[in-house]
């Protein structure tokens, strides 16, 4: 019998070029490299992201999501009971992996957490990764909640029914936010590295780093536009069946 694939949800971070390079490409895409000791895609290349926690399926989880687009929710809903889950997944496991919080006050203005606070914001990811804390408690302490409107849905793949490990995986866009750092959670991820689609496949291409197919197939998509703009654009028309098929 095929394992049940864990539902999962990751983020794939778009930020205005920074170095020219020999494309046209006018973003760049971050990706992280896991650490060389997990069982699972050790040292190679992924965008930040992880399986469902029971924390996100409380009630008090729910109801700090703000923003979200209740006819994407009809779209997915082949996936799980309430999509709407899939954002929360998504947030919080950039935040503990990458301490980058796509968050937002009951007043629609980026709370001071992050920006004026980091040394707080880096104790709070530590907490969340040492299960001390969950992200609700983080969330209801700093008055802040989930941005759903910042992560556009771009895709699902689902684990091959021979592997021994499945997950069932949401594909999300989300702009990099400017005033924030980067702070890897180093137990999993050990380095980062942004460039642009076409760079980071041919750094694939020249065996510098390794990806798998969820990540190459994403890039490829990527690299077919030319602004971040265009991407978004292009992640409007929302189904659980927008899939790069099983891979």
């Amino acid at each position: 019998m095929p394992v049940e694939p864990k539902i999962a949800a990751t983020v794939v971070l778009l930020r205005e070029k920074i170095v020219e390079g020999d494309d046209d490409c006018e973003f760049e895409v971050l990706m992280a490299k896991r650490h060389k000791d997990l069982k699972f895609m050790a040292e190679h290349h992924v965008f930040p992201g992880g399986a469902i926690d029971k924390q996100d399926l409380t009630h008090e989880s729910r109801a700090r999501l703000v923003g979200i687009d209740e006819d994407a929710i009809k779209n997915l809903i082949e996936i799980c009971d309430d999509p709407a889950n899939l954002w929360i997944i998504a947030i919080r496991e950039l935040f503990e992996e990458t301490g980058i919080l796509i968050a937002t006050t009951s007043t629609d203005d980026f709370g001071e957490l992050i920006e004026k606070k980091p040394k707080k914001s880096k104790k709070y990811q530590k907490s969340l990764q040492k299960k001390r804390k969950t992200m609700t408690d983080v969330l209801t302490k700093e008055n802040l909640y989930y941005a759903a409107d910042n992560l556009k849905y771009f895709g699902r793949l689902i684990t091959p029914k021979l592997s021994p490990i499945r997950f069932d995986t949401q594909f999300f866009i989300c702009e990099f936010p400017r005033n924030q750092d980067i702070n890897l959670f180093t137990d999993e991820l050990t380095e980062y590295l942004w460039g642009t689609p076409k760079q980071i496949l041919e750094e694939f291409k020249n065996k510098q780093i390794k990806l798998i197919f969820p990540q190459y197939s994403t890039l490829q998509r990527l690299s077919k536009f030319k602004t971040i703009q265009e991407v978004f654009e292009n992640s409007k028309n929302v189904s659980s069946r927008n899939r790069l098929n099983d891979f």
